[in-house]
């Protein structure tokens, strides 16, 4: 029987490659995800238990472009259109587009802190080492060092 080396490939909880998108995502999400998700398997930040986080700030963050593109073209056609609603009886409202803008940045941020990406978060998120950095650990302790 073959012995393993420890920690090459085994061990480690944090993906090195993003799986594929679930289908139920929106293309745009989809594509959040990839790049998003890249960058988290690049800093060693992205665990499969985190895929569901992920999922949530790639669809915020589709809906968060989508509110600010709706929200420039209202505002191109007439300056402040984009952020207030008119209605014909004289009433005017927030438009949709920054409250879905505003609900869509709070999915962001509250998925974002699942990965340490705000400084306060990234203070308290403890990232965990594999075997590896486990055994270099008692090996000092040993040492004396």
């Amino acid at each position: 029987m073959k012995g393993n080396v420890v920690h090459i490939g085994q061990g480690k909880e944090t993906l090195s490659k993003v799986p594929k998108p679930p289908v139920y995502m929106t293309d745009e999400g989809k594509k959040h995800y990839e790049k998003i998700g890249s960058v988290l398997a690049k800093n060693d930040l992205l665990k499969e238990k985190y895929l569901q986080a992920l999922e949530v700030i790639s669809e915020a963050m589709a809906q968060w472009e989508f509110a600010l593109r709706e929200i420039k073209k209202a505002n191109k056609e007439k300056l402040g259109s984009g952020y207030v609603q008119k209605f014909a009886s004289g009433a005017s409202n927030v438009s949709v587009y920054v409250t879905l803008k505003d609900k869509a940045e709070d999915s962001i941020l509250k998925a974002a802190k699942v990965f340490g990406l705000d400084p306060k978060s990234e203070k308290e998120l403890k990232i965990e080492g594999g075997q590896l950095d486990l055994f270099q650990e008692l090996m000092k302790k040993k040492s004396g060092s």
